[in-house]
């Protein structure tokens, strides 16, 4: 995988302009990573925000800020006209409110996708959580009750993705850590693994998804090699 980045960089140095990338939810925690990493690797980048006077004060040099609203497919296409690919790292604040959670978790990004689908974006990567779907066996009762109503909505929004037309990748990361998780990424598929993960690998696999054919069209579980558990292991996959 790393030898696979090396020679994406450079076949846009030697070759034609970099793809751009947009990025929505750029200015929360992973997305800001996401940004980082696509930056590190040559991608041209464009942040999605809610308000650019706020978000360009922490921006970083070189990406491009347009408005968007996430309740507006029409201000959402206009936004992503002229992209190659998308990334969706948006995320209700308020995981216990089911209006917001379906406001953001659901609706925005339908809206993104049938956004994408408009805009002729290439591939579109959403960011979704284990615990969605067939991956809630990894998670214990306590959490399922207490993050039922987001991992629902972000259920929606997974199906819509998956069916809408367009080229695909939906992440399910494990328990996010703002702190530097050191070695390899493990990805499941299934529902089978559970552990953390740094936001940074959150933001390799991301970038990693928008032109790795063996990830096209598929739900990933990712979360950091060193925190499986070895009842889990049997279950990770090779990209």
């Amino acid at each position: 995988m790393q030898q696979r980045r090396q020679q994406e960089k450079l076949r846009w140095i030697v070759g034609s302009e970099a793809p751009l990338v947009a990025v929505a939810g750029a200015t929360g925690r992973t997305g800001r990573q996401i940004i980082a990493e696509l930056l590190r690797r040559g991608y041209r980048v464009r942040a999605l925000v809610r308000d650019q006077l706020k978000a360009s004060a922490r921006a970083q040099e070189g990406v491009e800020l347009v408005k968007a609203d996430l309740a507006s497919p029409a201000s959402l296409e206009h936004a992503l006209t002229g992209a190659d690919y998308l990334i969706s790292a948006i995320g209700s604040r308020k995981p216990f409110n089911t209006q917001e959670n379906n406001r953001v978790d659901n609706l925005g990004n339908q809206n993104l996708a049938q956004a994408a689908r408009s805009a002729g974006i290439r591939h579109m990567v959403m960011i979704s959580s284990i615990g969605v779907g067939s991956s809630r066996r990894a998670l214990n009762i306590l959490f399922r009750l207490l993050m039922g109503p987001v991992l629902r909505m972000k259920e929606k929004a997974e199906a819509f993705l998956s069916s809408c037309g367009i080229s695909y990748t939906i992440i399910r990361p494990g328990g996010l850590s703002d702190k530097d998780i050191s070695g390899e990424i493990a990805f499941g598929e299934g529902g089978h693994i559970t552990g953390m993960v740094s936001r940074a690998q959150v933001a390799r696999a991301c970038v990693d998804a928008l032109t790795h054919p063996a990830m096209k069209n598929r739900t990933l579980e990712v979360v950091a090699a060193q925190t499986l558990k070895e009842k889990h292991r049997a279950y990770v996959i090779t990209l």
